[in-house]
């Protein structure tokens, strides 16, 4: 039996990877355009989205299909290579500290700042599977008869099946998404800090503590029915055909493995970092005070931090965004609740001047979606400009080429005035320390 490559194990659309490559990309000083993908890929992605969406709905799911694994193969999913693959991405220079655990967009934009890498705690290992996205039930017979392989290969993990039928539904018949959350420091990562971190160097563990009812499948595998989004896990589970949880755990997607953030503490105490905890509750929590924070570092620098720039899960550029001094709201999908907290930023704030807004789109009217025309109004009341960037509104909610045009469009951004150098981590840390929707805690 022959181990799958590291890179065809895990999603090249999910959070984790995308989100860690953007990282890798501002740690090169590299601009972040068409999801890191190359030219050529974009300009097929540009050609495909003018096709009509009857054409384009079936391209797309063929091509996210693609990416499923086989489920006779799952007993060669190797996730200590994938930590290790993920590792080999980093630039390898010694750093004055390391971000790992939950993904999250704001906090990719901080990790581009201080120049620093990160680790993520979760993956998602897509995984073909042919159903109908309306019943969750059968998605769970399907996971319970073949998980078992990679739980058995991967000691340490747990397997959240994640099936949300409303932001995901077109992926979800074609395919099964298993997010695997590590319960140990993988080798790679223990190697990569025992040799990289300067001495004394802190680790930033990050912990978004969300929560979400699951169905217990196995000691190790829970079924999560839903997704942080823009409805209630109450929404999902009044469809007959939901399972029935018996229980909660961490948010598939965003939430924190508890014995995971034990094992980071462990890895502190026994090499002489300190352990800095940045604990938050929901993807979109620690935006706010992320923005904040970098507005004032660009204030400190002489820029004028008055453009805002408004990232859509894994459509932006941290690079881009932090060297051109652009104060970055981030956002985790483009729904209700994302919108209600981007307006409680802009009441909150000094004003912006000029407010440029990306969108992630996942290609159907979901509940609780928000519109181009709901951001633009949203900003409108709070700043003088406002603009979408690469969206073409008439096709929302399935404008793929914004993923080919949003790249060119950050780069006629305006330039910094200033010359910049990464902020003091331990400044950093003690503002945030002072938003409410983070709890910094730091052992010594």
């Amino acid at each position: 039996m022959t181990d799958l490559a590291p890179s065809s194990i895990v999603a090249s659309f999910d959070s984790a990877t995308v989100l860690h490559a953007a990282v890798m990309a501002a740690l090169r000083g590299h601009s972040f355009p068409h999801l890191g993908n190359s030219t050529v890929a974009a300009v097929g992605v540009r050609a495909a989205g003018r096709l009509p969406w009857s054409m384009l709905r079936q391209l797309y799911t063929r091509v996210g299909a693609s990416e499923g694994l086989d489920p006779a193969r799952l007993g060669e999913v190797d996730l200590a290579s994938v930590a290790a693959w993920l590792v080999e991405q980093i630039p390898q220079r010694p750093y004055p500290a390391v971000i790992v655990g939950s993904s999250n967009g704001a906090i990719s934009h901080l990790a581009a700042a201080l120049q620093l890498p990160w680790l993520p705690g979760t993956v998602l290992v897509p995984v073909a599977r042919r159903g109908d996205p309306d019943r969750p039930d059968r998605a769970l017979e399907f996971g319970h008869r073949v998980a078992g392989p990679t739980l058995d290969r991967n000691p340490d993990i747990v397997l959240h099946h994640m099936h949300d039928q409303v932001q995901d539904e077109l992926m979800v018949a074609q395919m099964a998404y298993f997010r695997v959350k590590w319960t140990s420091l993988p080798a790679a990562y223990d190697a990569f800090q025992r040799t990289f971190l300067s001495p004394g160097a802190p680790v930033i563990l990050v912990e978004d503590i969300s929560t979400w009812p699951v169905v217990r499948v196995d000691e190790r595998h829970v079924f999560q029915t839903g997704a942080q989004g823009g409805v209630s896990p109450e929404y999902y589970l009044r469809s007959r055909h939901a399972p029935r949880p018996d229980g909660e755990s961490p948010e598939a997607e965003w939430g924190a493995d508890p014995a995971f953030g034990s094992a980071v503490a462990d890895w502190c105490r026994a090499h002489g970092h300190p352990l800095v905890r940045l604990t938050f509750r929901g993807p979109q929590s620690p935006a706010h005070g992320v923005a904040t924070v970098l507005r004032a570092w660009y204030g400190e620098r002489g820029e004028p931090g008055d453009r805002l720039i408004v990232p859509s899960f894994v459509v932006g550029d941290p690079w881009t965004t932090i060297s051109r001094a652009v104060v970055p709201y981030w956002t985790f999908f483009s729904v209700l609740p994302a919108l209600e907290a981007f307006a409680r930023h802009l009441e909150q704030s000094e004003p912006y001047t000029d407010i440029d807004i990306l969108q992630f789109q996942h290609g159907v009217y979901s509940a609780g979606i928000a519109t181009p025309d709901d951001w633009l109004r949203v900003a409108h009341r709070h700043a003088p400009r406002a603009r979408m960037v690469g969206l073409d509104p008439r096709r929302f909610p399935h404008d793929i080429a914004t993923l080919a045009r949003y790249g060119p469009s950050l780069q006629k951004l305006p330039d910094a005035q200033h010359p910049w150098t990464p902020p003091s981590i331990d400044t950093t840390v003690e503002a945030l320390a002072g938003d409410a929707d983070i709890d910094v805690t730091t052992d010594h």
